[in-house]
């Protein structure tokens, strides 16, 4: 897990404006998921490894997203960029494809869909089974075998 304020402190001190911007963010909605409503008294102390890992991946897919429309020429673009590869550091090691394979099959196996009409339950075993994996190229590889194995 990040301790987000040893983090900014780091940042501060070293004088990276860039790092220090992804930390404060980070902190801010960290902040915002702790208070939100309907959240349980005894998880207001502090977030799990998956909530901290849900919110690196959208604060880098914000970035992302706004550097798409970005100039690369423009000061913003680099900062982004520093901020996307700042994060990438605390995100868990993304699976091979071998290791995706292997889940998706396994999870196939373990569901038993009777179609691709059921996808939705494979991909929610593979959800649960392996949370590192790229749910969107498994996405479409749980599509292909499970079309393969209904003849389709």
């Amino acid at each position: 897990m990040i301790d987000l304020d040893a983090a900014i402190k780091k940042a501060l001190l070293a004088k990276e404006q860039a790092v220090l911007t992804a930390y404060r963010a980070l902190k801010t909605k960290a902040g915002m998921k702790l208070t939100e409503p309907g959240r349980d008294e005894k998880a207001r102390g502090a977030l799990s490894e998956e909530e901290q890992t849900a919110l690196v991946r959208k604060e880098i897919k914000e970035r992302q997203e706004s550097n798409e429309y970005l100039d690369p020429s423009r000061p913003e673009y680099a900062v982004n960029t520093a901020i996307i590869a700042e994060l990438e550091q605390h995100l868990p090691a993304a699976m091979s494809a071998e290791d995706t394979e292997a889940a998706i099959r396994q999870a196939i196996s373990a569901v038993q869909p009777a179609g691709p009409k059921e996808m939705g339950k494979v991909m929610a075993a593979l959800r649960q089974a392996a949370p590192g994996i790229d749910m969107g190229a498994a996405s479409a590889r749980v599509k292909a075998l499970l079309a393969q194995e209904s003849g389709g």
